[in-house]
């Protein structure tokens, strides 16, 4: 008998088609940070851009 059968049927959670994060975190060693982040404002970004801290 499925989970779902005392539910007459019905499923109590939605299916997603996909999972897209929101945003990325990127770490990098101090010395390549200069580098790491002229590539990284190099690509299209949909959000705020690179934070560097």
């Amino acid at each position: 008998m499925p989970l779902h059968a005392p539910q007459g049927g019905r499923r109590d959670f939605a299916s997603l088609c996909s999972m897209r994060p929101s945003r990325y975190g990127v770490v990098v060693d101090e010395e390549v940070s200069d580098e790491a982040a002229g590539l990284i404002g190099g690509l299209q970004t949909t959000g705020g851009g690179p934070a560097r801290t």
